[in-house]
C-alpha cells in the first residue's frame, strides 16, 4: 500500500523548508558578514533603477488609470492606443511637475545660500555680540565657555579635514551623476510597467499559485493588496500634508519677515515627510541659520514651528491621512526609530507603512487564534 501525503502535510513541509532556507541564509550572512553584505549591497546598487522604476510606476498608476478610463474612456480607440497615450501623458506630466518645481525652488535656494554666505561676517559679529552679552552674566559664563570650546574644537576638526574635501566633492559629483542616470533608467522601467501592468500581475499570480497552495496564495495576495493600500494612502497623504505644511510655513514666515523663508520652508516641507520627528529635524538647521542671523527671529521661528506642528498633528494630518495606518502612537515611534536605525532617513519614512502592514497582519492572526481558542473552550 502506497503512503500518500495529505495537502496539509505537503504545505507544512513546503513552509518549513522555506523557513529553514531563510534561517540558514541569515546564519550564513552573520557568520560571513563582510563579503556577503558587500555582495548584496552591490546587487542592490545594480538593481536600483528597477526599484526606482517600480516606485515611479506605483506613484503614476492612479493618474494613468484616470487618463485611460475617464478622459479617454469614451473614445472608440483600441485599448493599447489608449494605454500608450495615457502612459506618455503620465510621464510628461510627471517630468513637467519636477521641472516646474526645480525652476521655482532652485533659483530661490541658490539666492538664499549666496546671501547667507555673503553676509556671514555680519552674522558672526551679531552672534559674537549675543555671546558676549551672555558671558557678562557670571551665571551663564561657564556654560557659554564650554559651548564655545566644543564649537571651536569641532571647527578645528573640520579645518583638518579640508584636505580630503576635493575627493569628497568628486565622489558626490559621481554619485549625483549616477543618481540622475538611475532616475532616467528607472523612468524607462516605469514605462514598461505602466504599459503592460496586467501581464506582469498575471505572471506573478501564476508563479505564486504554482508554488503555493490555494490558501497560502490567497494570503500572499491579501498581504500584497494590504501593502499596496498602506503605502498608497501613506505616501500620497503624507506628500499632500507636507506640501500644505511647506506652503503654510512659507506664507507665515514671509509675513513675519523671517530671513530665507523659501529655503527654510523647503527644509520644513521635505523633512515633514518623516512622521513625528520630521518637523523637528527640519527645524534644527533652520533655527541655527536664524540664530546666526537674528536670535530673536530664531526664537519666533521655533515658537511658530511648535504651533504649526500642533496644527498639523491634530488637524491637517488626521484630516488627510485619517486612521489609514491603524497604528498606535507608541508603535509609530517604534517603527520610525527601528527603520531609521537600520536604513537611515528612508527607513524612517518607509518604516511606518511597512510596520503598519506587519501590525495589521499580526493583529488579524491573533484575532483568529483567539477565536479558535474561544470555540475550543466553549466545547
Amino acid at each position: 500500500m502506497k503512503y500518500k501525503l495529505s495537502e496539509q502535510a505537503k504545505e507544512n513541509i513546503r513552509v518549513y523548508t522555506i523557513a529553514g532556507i531563510i534561517i540558514a541564509t541569515f546564519c550564513f550572512l552573520f557568520m560571513n558578514g563582510s563579503p556577503v553584505f558587500s555582495f548584496l549591497k552591490r546587487v542592490v546598487k545594480i538593481l536600483t533603477p528597477f526599484f526606482i522604476g517600480f516606485a515611479i510606476a506605483f506613484i503614476l498608476m492612479p493618474l494613468r488609470n484616470i487618463i485611460e478610463t475617464r478622459w479617454l474612456g469614451g473614445l472608440s480607440w483600441k485599448k493599447k492606443t489608449k494605454r500608450t497615450i495615457a502612459v506618455i501623458s503620465c510621464i510628461i506630466i510627471f517630468l513637467l511637475l519636477i521641472t516646474v518645481t526645480l525652476l521655482m525652488l532652485i533659483p530661490q535656494l541658490i539666492s538664499s545660500v549666496q546671501t547667507l554666505v555673503g553676509n556671514m561676517d555680519v552674522y558672526l559679529r551679531t552672534l559674537e555680540d549675543f555671546v558676549n552679552r551672555f558671558q557678562s552674566n557670571e551665571e551663564y559664563s561657564q556654560v557659554i565657555d564650554n559651548i564655545l570650546q566644543s564649537l571651536f574644537a569641532q571647527i578645528n576638526t573640520w579645518m583638518q579635514q579640508l584636505s580630503s574635501l576635493i575627493p569628497k566633492v568628486l565622489n558626490y559629483s559621481v554619485s549625483l551623476i549616477s543618481s540622475v542616470f538611475n532616475f532616467f533608467m528607472g523612468l524607462i522601467v516605469s514605462v514598461y510597467i505602466l504599459l503592460d501592468e496586467e501581464t506582469f500581475r498575471s505572471q506573478i499570480r501564476k508563479a505564486i499559485k504554482a508554488l503555493f497552495s490555494e490558501k497560502t496564495s490567497k494570503r500572499i495576495f491579501y498581504v500584497a493588496e494590504l501593502t499596496g493600500k498602506m503605502f498608497n494612502s501613506f505616501i500620497f497623504g503624507k506628500a499632500l500634508d507636507s506640501l500644505i505644511i511647506g506652503i503654510i510655513c512659507w506664507f507665515v514666515t514671509s509675513i513675519m519677515n523671517i530671513p530665507y523663508s523659501p529655503l527654510i520652508s523647503f527644509i520644513i516641507g521635505i523633512t515633514n515627510m518623516i512622521p513625528v520627528f520630521g518637523p523637528f529635524i527640519g527645524a534644527i538647521p533652520s533655527a541655527f541659520i536664524l540664530l546666526v542671523i537674528n536670535p530673536m527671529a530664531a526664537l519666533e521661528f521655533v515658537i511658530f514651528i511648535i504651533i504649526l506642528q500642533q496644527i498639523d498633528g491634530n488637524i491637517i494630518g488626521p484630516y488627510i491621512l485619517g486612521d489609514s495606518m491603524g497604528l498606535p502612537a507608541f508603535w509609530i515611534m517604534f517603527a520610525i526609530i527601528l527603520g531609521g536605525g537600520l536604513f537611515g532617513v528612508i527607513g524612517m519614512f518607509l518604516g511606518v507603512p511597512l510596520f503598519a502592514v506587519i501590525f495589521t497582519i499580526g493583529k488579524e492572526i491573533l484575532k483568529e487564534k483567539l477565536k479558535i481558542k474561544e470555540v475550543r473552550e466553549e466545547k
